[in-house]
């Protein structure tokens, strides 16, 4: 029987406590992330194989992390570098933004050159005929997030507008590759542009566009 790989994950984000700030170099106010990413798999067993930890520690201008539509696909491609599937890190990005805008409104952090910030992400990959196995294993979860449904939105999908690029070569901000001049892109209300199978992968997980956070019409089938 062929089978469907499917990913539980979880995110969580805060403020480390006892933190001191460095000196910065940057004229302006950032935000330092420290991202833990855990991976783990089960087998038809359900016996759990855990993969080394990655991490990756990086700065973001404040405003351009909790404003800037540009952060989601900045945010994208350092969860791309550390093996995150593509289909959970809208729901990650999500997070991550949400919980520095929050912090970002403290009153402790009005006035700070640095705010640090500790994102941990959990994944857990099977496949759908292993969930019977596995079901007092998923139901001990609690707060997890399940991709392995969502809604098709395919009328919503066949409706999108379909351009030629001709004035100048534009890059498809999701897999990060160009949309060469006479090429075909797939454009949105919002008026962002996309490779058709970029967009379509996207729209199955989210539907903000990754740049501006437009929020597409939600049409399941």
């Amino acid at each position: 029987m062929s089978s469907t790989t499917i990913f539980h994950h979880r995110c969580e984000a805060w403020q480390p406590e006892n933190y001191i700030e460095p000196e910065s170099c940057s004229p302006y106010p950032e935000f330092l992330i420290e991202l833990y990413a855990n991976f783990e798999s089960i087998d038809v067993q359900g016996q759990i194989a855990t993969s080394p930890t990655k991490y990756k520690s990086f700065t973001m201008q404040r405003d351009l992390l909790i404003m800037n539509q540009n952060s989601w696909f900045i945010l994208s491609n350092k969860l791309s570098q550390m093996d995150v599937p593509f289909n959970i890190q809208p729901s990650t990005i999500q997070k991550i933004s949400t919980v520095a805008r929050e912090l970002a409104c403290e009153a402790d952090n009005m006035h700070r050159k640095t705010i640090p910030m500790m994102v941990v992400l959990t994944v857990i990959q099977g496949f759908d005929q292993e969930l019977e196995l596995s079901e007092a294993l998923w139901e001990s979860m609690g707060t997890w997030v399940n991709t392995s449904s969502v809604c098709g939105r395919k009328s919503l999908v066949e409706k999108l507008e379909k351009v030629k690029v001709e004035d100048f070569e534009t890059q498809c901000v999701i897999c990060m590759e160009d949309i060469l001049m006479g090429f075909e892109a797939t454009r949105l209300p919002c008026s962002h542009v996309y490779h058709e199978d970029c967009i379509v992968s996207w729209l199955k997980q989210s539907n903000l566009c990754p740049l501006c956070r437009f929020h597409m019409p939600v049409e399941c089938v």
